[in-house]
């Protein structure tokens, strides 16, 4: 997580191990998801089932652990609305638009370079 300090520097704060854990295995499994999705690809009841699984382990996480409200945290909840708001279109019955797969999966990359601050979102590991 980075707040800003008074001088506009700004630190990172790594997350709770559950939030990390938690959050990781969404990005991992909604990844997945979101690669078949963005290109119209049919997503399998075994990946629906897991996502669901993880969306709700990672807000039991992010409800449970006190957390300061950080870009980090904000990239955080926007990963789990997406990945809500996807639950919420195939329980409808109602297919998820690939725009919408698109933007889950970019919204965990973004997620995803707060949890490891070794991974840059564009352009993979730091070397």
């Amino acid at each position: 997580m980075t707040p800003v300090r008074p001088g506009g520097e700004r630190t990172y704060v790594r997350p709770a191990p559950e939030i990390v854990g938690a959050f990781r295995e969404l990005y991992i499994l909604s990844s997945a998801a979101a690669q078949l999705g963005g290109y119209g690809f049919e997503v399998s009841e075994l990946q629906w089932r897991a996502v669901a699984e993880r969306t709700e382990k990672a807000r039991t996480a992010l409800h449970r652990e006190p957390v300061r409200d950080t870009d980090a945290v904000a990239a955080l909840r926007r990963l789990l609305a997406i990945c809500e708001y996807i639950i919420e279109l195939y329980i409808a019955g109602r297919k998820c638009p690939p725009a919408v797969w698109r933007e889950a999966g970019k919204l965990g990359r973004d997620a995803y370079a707060y949890i490891d601050p070794g991974v840059n979102g564009k352009r993979g590991p730091d070397l």
